[in-house]
């Protein structure tokens, strides 16, 4: 914060829907989308954090209102990217969701920043280069997202060792998972012993965002 002029967050969009992936498919949830990531994967499936007219410098309040506006009875809401580690401030606006009584989740690549100090109820681990072990073990779940080309098996198998929660999930191929990147899931998921599960963005099947 600058003199007494509001700290604004850069925000890509706020909207309400279900969620698709991982342990909390299916329910409801306010997402806030943040704007950048210090990352450049090709596959993104969310390009449009990237775009300089998606951008808005929101205060606190005026994220709250549009949350309440948009979905008064929702009290699940995330926080994805773009990538949140990459935020100042994120402790408080996490805080201040807490505050406002919101159930608050977290989706992040790991990388952009550290863990804030004000932890979000839950956090999604989706690593795209090796975390260290503390990170790990700070996450309610980790998830992996897989191209078709056989790599990171070993990777994915050592961590589902050490962690209880780990799901693989198909990049996007367009508006769907890669056929091929399922395959590579299912196969995964069928040799992990059960240790690993398999992750689909359900909501793109349904035609929702």
């Amino acid at each position: 914060m600058i003199g007494d002029a509001p700290q604004r967050f850069p925000i890509c969009e706020i909207f309400a829907s279900i969620q698709g992936e991982g342990s909390w498919t299916g329910r409801p949830m306010i997402f806030v989308r943040v704007w950048g990531c210090p990352l450049s994967c090709p596959w993104c499936d969310e390009p449009r954090h990237r775009d300089p007219k998606t951008r808005q410098l929101l205060t606190l309040p005026e994220i709250l209102a549009t949350m309440t506006q948009i979905a008064p009875t929702i009290p699940f809401a995330v926080l994805t990217g773009g990538e949140p580690l990459a935020v100042e401030g994120l402790s408080e606006l996490i805080r201040a969701l807490k505050q406002q009584g919101y159930w608050v989740a977290m989706e992040t690549s790991g990388q952009g920043g550290p863990l804030p100090d004000e932890p979000p109820d839950w956090l999604t681990l989706s690593p795209k280069s090796p975390l260290p072990e503390n990170v790990l073990q700070s996450a309610n779940e980790i998830k992996f997202i897989l191209s078709p080309k056989a790599d990171s098996t070993d990777t994915i198998l050592a961590c589902a060792s050490q962690h209880s929660n780990v799901w693989v999930q198909p990049r996007a191929h367009g508006s769907q998972p890669d056929p091929l990147a399922v395959a590579r899931c299912v196969t995964l998921t069928m040799e992990s012993k059960g240790r690993v599960r398999l992750s689909l963005q359900t909501h793109k099947y349904i035609g929702i965002r």
